[in-house]
């Protein structure tokens, strides 16, 4: 995958509170909407997004389908974005990116 399809990947917002929660374990859709607090199209919606871009992959079980993250440095990745940004907002005097 390129580096802008990534970025593109993860831009979403709600794209990354999913990716925040499989980076701690598989879930469930459901599981998925009790932690974001985000509608079931709109969970739906993103994993399938996620699921084409890579980042995430899912598996039967039962009736469930299970969702994981397809690799650990998609969540280290998100976490020195969070850092990186973080600091930079700090030292940050222009409002362009605000």
């Amino acid at each position: 995958m390129s580096e802008e399809r990534f970025l593109k990947c993860i831009a979403d917002n709600n794209r990354r509170k999913i990716l925040w929660c499989l980076g701690n374990s598989e879930m469930c859709v459901n599981d998925i909407i009790e932690q974001t607090n985000l509608e079931q199209t709109l969970v739906s919606f993103h994993l399938k997004a996620l699921r084409k871009c890579g980042l995430v992959k899912s598996r039967r079980d039962g009736k469930k389908i299970i969702y994981k993250v397809t690799h650990k440095g998609v969540i280290n990745a998100l976490k020195f974005i969070k850092e990186v940004s973080s600091d930079v907002k700090e030292l940050s005097l222009c409002g362009e990116c605000q």
